[in-house]
């Protein structure tokens, strides 16, 4: 593909008119000259986080405004207590609890980012966010703040990515059927754009064929130039190249039974191989917090 026709992609993809506007929301955490204005950054920011992934805790606070449990405990407490959040208890967070955004949450988060923030009131704050997918939510959520607030060891702030969509906001956007709703998306310093994708377990190779599928369609359709995955532990990452590699022998040999063509030509193989970068660089990090 040249990158003329890279580009007339782009132009009349949905996805590429909406991202500019997620990845100019500034999700960087500045603590402030004063305790006022440290309480209003963390306020903003935590406000951002409830509504953009449906949940924060107290470890995601703890981590990002380097403070202990008990401050993010209390900071939580009092957004709770001013009607921003409220609080749900459950065993599938690390905290033993989650705190969903509320109606002024999410008015509050409309004035901050200029964007209509969809949101359904009226209803049992529990039934607002998956409790199946909490610990795989909370994990994203660390990945995709951990790379606006990356530095280097001499304290050069050096982000691995400058902004972000969420995976609801991606769903919200675009529900085509043949584009994978990806764990979310970033725009890297050269401005091209990463899928972000969290494998916190183990896939059986079906489900691996039908992602690499839907990851082909996309990138091809120019949603994303590649896909970075993270995960916790390096023997699932070890797993999926295991797979990966067998797909990409074996899908050229296969035929879809209604076009009559291989599932995978050797260029779209190529592609995939090219595309799908493996991240272990946050490994020890996310295990760390959410496996200890």
């Amino acid at each position: 593909m040249t990158q003329q026709q890279s580009k007339s992609l782009e132009a009349n993809n949905q996805l590429h008119i909406h991202y500019p506007r997620y990845f100019g929301i500034n999700m960087r955490y500045f603590e402030g000259v004063n305790n006022h204005q440290k309480g209003v950054n963390r306020t903003k920011l935590s406000v951002l986080i409830a509504i953009r992934f449906s949940i924060v805790t107290p470890s995601i606070v703890r981590w990002l405004y380097g403070i202990t449990h008990r401050l993010a405990l209390e900071h939580l407490n009092r957004l709770e207590k001013g009607g921003f959040l409220r609080v749900v208890k459950t065993h599938r967070s690390l905290d033993g609890r989650v705190y969903v955004p509320t109606y002024s949450a999410a008015k509050f988060a409309e004035e901050l980012m200029g964007i209509d923030v969809y949101f359904r009131g009226n209803i049992n704050p529990a039934l607002q966010f998956n409790q199946n997918n909490v610990m795989h939510n909370l994990i994203n959520a660390f990945v995709m703040l951990r790379g606006i607030h990356n530095y280097h060891s001499d304290g050069t702030y050096a982000p691995m990515w400058n902004g972000f969509i969420t995976e609801p906001e991606f769903k919200r956007i675009n529900n085509l059927s043949d584009t994978r709703t990806v764990d979310g998306a970033v725009r890297l310093p050269d401005d091209s754009i990463a899928a972000i994708e969290v494998e916190h377990s183990f896939k059986n190779k079906s489900a691996r064929q039908a992602i690499l599928l839907k990851y082909l369609s996309s990138l091809k359709k120019g949603d994303y130039n590649k896909v970075f995955l993270f995960s916790q532990s390096q023997q699932i990452f070890d797993d999926i190249k295991r797979l990966h590699t067998q797909l990409f022998e074996e899908m050229p040999l296969r035929f879809d039974k209604k076009t009559r063509t291989p599932l995978l030509s050797e260029s779209d193989a190529e592609l995939l191989r090219t595309s799908i970068i493996y991240r272990t660089k946050l490994c020890e990090e996310i295990n760390e917090m959410f496996y200890r």
